[in-house]
């Protein structure tokens, strides 16, 4: 009896040792987690009802005016306007590269894929700083290869200022979010497509279908969740993370023609000292964040069932 009870207490020992051990192993992760992430959303959406100017104690009440001001504002409309449209030009773009890239990979016949990969990969890898700063430089309307490219061909006509210009700005700014991103989505489709089982393809093959009805009857249908998945997560990194290669290559410019709501929310707070106001445009792309949050969930758990 007694031996059953140093048993059972040993064992009580040990779980509690091992819960303990999860507790602290996990504990500074949570508590970090909680001060950079969970407590400034906190204090953005309360400092969304006042009115600051920063490094004072002066906190003035103002309710729900800064909400009234941000639906009001013309240059906040602008901004989101500028996002849902780096984000739309971007989503499309990266699916129809990725896609048509992803589908040449999975060819068995095509060598050195991995090769490829990590080239297609390699932008991924660098610093969005690098990468804003690289595209800038081939941008520049004097030293930028790609006006040296179109005068080297003949087609003056086509050069341009390409970040100056209220026409070619948001273009130029989605190729550079293309170039920096693409490479992921590549490998996300092209692990998908070589998932296919071949014998679907054989039966196809055997009913005549080609090739390009292959891709639509057979591997469509079945990387279509994974393509769903990617076009949401891509939607919503797109739409918040455009704050550096706006700020590096044009910071809003001409005329705030490149400004997206990050960068609005920057210059309002840092620049103008409009803390108050630049917290209401942070709970905005806070709720935004939220939307794609909740969509990507129910996405997956929706692929989950149907799996």
């Amino acid at each position: 009896m007694r031996t059953v009870e140093r048993k059972k207490g040993g064992l009580r020992t040990k779980t509690f040792d091992r819960n303990l051990f999860i507790l602290l192993t996990v504990l500074p992760g949570f508590i970090f987690f909680c001060l950079t992430i969970i407590l400034p959303n906190i204090l953005s959406i309360a400092l969304s009802f006042f009115k600051w100017k920063g490094f004072t104690w002066s906190f003035q009440w103002v309710g729900i005016q800064n909400f009234q001001k941000l639906f009001r504002d013309q240059i906040f409309y602008k901004a989101l306007y500028n996002n849902i449209f780096l984000a739309v030009v971007n989503v499309v773009l990266t699916l129809v590269v990725a896609l048509f890239i992803a589908t040449i990979l999975s060819n068995r016949s095509i060598k050195h894929v991995g090769f490829f990969r990590s080239i297609f990969y390699f932008p991924n890898v660098m610093s969005i700083v690098v990468v804003s700063m690289l595209w800038k430089f081939m941008y520049d309307p004097q030293l930028g290869i790609i006006n040296a490219a179109l005068r080297g061909i003949g087609l003056e006509d086509l050069v341009r200022v390409w970040l100056g210009d209220i026409h070619t700005v948001k273009p130029a700014l989605a190729v550079t979010q293309l170039w920096g991103g693409v490479g992921l989505y590549i490998l996300i489709y092209l692990t998908a497509i070589r998932s296919v089982n071949l014998s679907l393809y054989e039966a196809a093959s055997i009913d005549g279908a080609g090739k390009i009805r292959q891709f639509f009857s057979v591997t469509l249908p079945i990387i279509g969740p994974t393509i769903k998945t990617a076009l949401i997560y891509n939607m919503a990194h797109t739409l918040n993370g455009s704050f550096a290669i706006v700020k590096i290559m044009t910071n809003g410019a001409p005329n705030n023609e490149s400004t997206v709501l990050t960068t609005y929310m920057y210059t309002k707070t840092f620049g103008l000292g409009d803390y108050g106001y630049g917290a209401t445009i942070g709970v905005f792309v806070l709720a935004i964040g939220f939307i794609m949050y909740f969509l990507i969930e129910k996405l997956v758990k929706s692929e989950h069932y149907e799996n």
